[in-house]
């Protein structure tokens, strides 16, 4: 995938699952925080939840950001119109080939 083009679901899933890491490898304060926000990301993407690139946040070569709707309670309550909507964080492949198997965040 360039950098350009916009990354297909199924990619977005890849790279969700390409970017958990054990914690043996975790380095950074926010490390946990990152797997937590992937791991939540690939579960709403594998759900088949709406979303969006991001394309006003500059995330360079090096980050993604996502933004997924999906049917809280807000939603079910009352109606579509209230769906949640969260942004994401997701590692670009070129952020993953760089750190190899170590903690990408």
């Amino acid at each position: 995938m360039r950098q350009s083009e916009t990354p297909t679901r199924g990619e977005l899933v890849a790279l969700c699952e390409a970017a958990s890491r054990p914690e043996s490898v975790w380095h950074d304060r926010d490390s946990a925080g990152a797997q937590r926000q992937v791991g939540e990301a690939w579960a709403l993407l594998r759900a088949g939840c709406d979303f969006s690139i991001d394309t006003e946040m500059d995330g360079g070569d090096r980050t993604i950001w996502l933004r997924i709707k999906s049917r809280g309670f807000r939603a079910v309550e009352y109606g579509p119109d209230y769906a949640d909507e969260d942004l994401f964080y997701i590692p670009t492949q070129g952020r993953l080939d760089s750190v190899g198997e170590k903690d990408w965040y």
